[in-house]
């Protein structure tokens, strides 16, 4: 074999792996979900809305974790069309309901999906796991979707849906003293803005929910640099290039929700909409006498800090308010509950969750 070449295979390392310098402290169940799962995919955001669209299970990395399990059984589940406002027209509720006589308790469910992805499979499985454990009632809303429906449409499909549940509260079967909404990531912002408008129009919610909330995108804003001018979080600048949730998948959303024009007083139709406090509630005008709140955040996500000090501004307005942020988890780790290959703590926010439902619509002593 003397001056023979032999050629030896090298595996080249996958487009999306996870880089050295993120897995210092990240859950290595997460790590080998996502190099099985997510490092040789194609991100939604990698593409045009109309290409996702064709084939949404191709560029969803939950689709392989969940497709062929929806959650456990419950007692009834109904699907009932209501009325919104703004536009006029009709989304579609999915209403789960536990055994019993009632009248229940009832958790409003805002799904993520940055206002553009997602519908009544997103966390079917959660809201019927709510269900169960915390013998409630959950309607998981399938509010309207940008770019057919942009800013700030989604905001207000949700809130007609909490008004349509409190006005048909004999129909439903529910207590319309004993109400309580959130939601997950897109979800987690509108819960932020419905808990204010819930306190202006007089209505006493148990809890607001935000689970990984979107609270302050402003450092997302088109053609705006990444800096600590532009950004003082810093959890964006530390996971601003995760190969699971980039700067730039939080850019594409923003881009579809808020829109690319200029508005007619040349100002970006981003840069407007970024500065109206219910698409930043960071800049609500009054943060006193809000519903009690709880925040769930995620170490290894950009949108960790901001979560977090919206939480502090809760606090320090007076508001009751609890934090939990889990230890190695991305920012969508709750979706993963798949009972042959969910990661641990998804299990844990489950528990959690449950528990906390049960103890604000039934007392303390309801607690297990």
């Amino acid at each position: 074999m003397d001056g023979q070449v032999v050629a030896t295979a090298t595996v080249a390392t996958p487009r999306l792996a996870i880089q050295k310098k993120h897995l210092a402290g990240l859950d290595p169940s997460w790590v080998e979900l996502w190099n099985t799962y997510g490092a040789h995919m194609v991100r939604a955001d990698e593409v045009s809305i109309e290409e996702y669209r064709k084939n949404p299970a191709l560029y969803s990395f939950t689709y392989p974790t969940c497709e062929d399990f929806a959650g456990p059984d419950v007692f009834h589940v109904e699907d009932v069309q209501v009325p919104v406002t703004a536009p006029v027209g009709e989304i579609t509720v999915r209403v789960y309901s536990p055994e019993g006589p009632g009248p229940f308790p009832v958790h409003l469910n805002f799904h993520g999906g940055g206002w553009v992805l997602g519908g009544l499979k997103s966390e079917a499985a959660w809201c019927r796991h709510m269900c169960n454990k915390a013998s409630i009632k959950v309607i998981d809303v399938d509010y309207r979707l940008a770019p057919e429906y942009p800013f700030p449409t989604s905001i207000y499909d949700c809130w007609d849906a909490v008004k349509w549940t409190m006005l048909n509260a004999r129909t439903l079967n529910i207590d319309p003293g004993s109400v309580s909404i959130g939601g997950l990531s897109a979800g987690g912002q509108m819960s932020a803005v419905l808990a204010h408008f819930a306190r202006d129009e007089g209505i006493a919610l148990k809890l607001h929910l935000m689970i990984v909330p979107a609270t302050d995108m402003r450092y997302c804003l088109k053609g705006s640099p990444l800096s600590e001018a532009t950004c003082p979080y810093p959890s964006v600048h530390l996971f601003h290039d995760v190969p699971w949730g980039p700067l730039g998948r939080e850019q594409w959303f923003l881009r579809y929700w808020l829109g690319d024009s200029r508005t007619n007083r040349g100002v970006g139709a981003q840069e407007e909409a970024l500065n109206k406090w219910i698409c930043t509630p960071m800049l609500a005008p009054s943060f006193n006498d809000l519903a009690p709140a709880h925040i769930i955040t995620a170490e290894f996500d950009l949108e960790r800090d901001e979560g977090e000090f919206y939480g502090e501004l809760l606090r320090k307005a007076g508001n009751t308010v609890t934090m939990k942020r889990y230890a190695g988890m991305p920012h969508a780790f709750g979706h993963y509950n798949h009972p042959e290959r969910g990661l641990k703590q998804s299990f844990e926010y489950i528990d959690d969750t449950s528990k906390l439902l049960r103890s604000v619509h039934f007392g303390e002593q309801q607690r297990s």
